[in-house]
């Protein structure tokens, strides 16, 4: 009876634990004219939390809704950044923020946008 009582209260902590558990999230738009690029987050201290570290197809699509990229993490202070493959504007760098924060990424390879949109 007493293993039975400490696997409840282990569970019932666990859960509490788990719900208490907090993170952020960012949503950005895909809207780009046959472009790669990157989007990735980094903490306070610089180190990358989320995101990607390769390029990949960001353009949009025209037979229907646009997609999204999210990026989920741990509750903390953050900056975005995004970047255009072979462009040479330089990458855009977003924050910081202490919430959920939705982007949108228009434009094509020569002249590129990143900005912030409400959820």
């Amino acid at each position: 009876m007493k293993l039975q009582s400490f696997y409840l209260l282990t569970f019932i902590f666990m859960c509490f634990y788990i719900m208490d558990i907090k993170a952020y999230n960012s949503d950005t738009n895909l809207d780009l004219i046959l472009c790669s690029c990157r989007i990735w987050v980094e903490d306070s201290n610089g180190n990358r939390i989320a995101g990607d570290k390769n390029y990949h197809d960001c353009s949009y699509n025209s037979y229907g809704s646009n997609y999204h990229e999210t990026l989920n993490f741990s509750d903390q202070t953050y900056t975005v950044y995004a970047k255009v493959e072979a462009s040479f504007e330089k990458t855009k760098k977003r924050g910081p923020y202490n919430g959920n924060t939705c982007f949108h990424i228009h434009g094509n390879v020569d002249h590129w946008e990143f900005d912030e949109t409400s959820c």
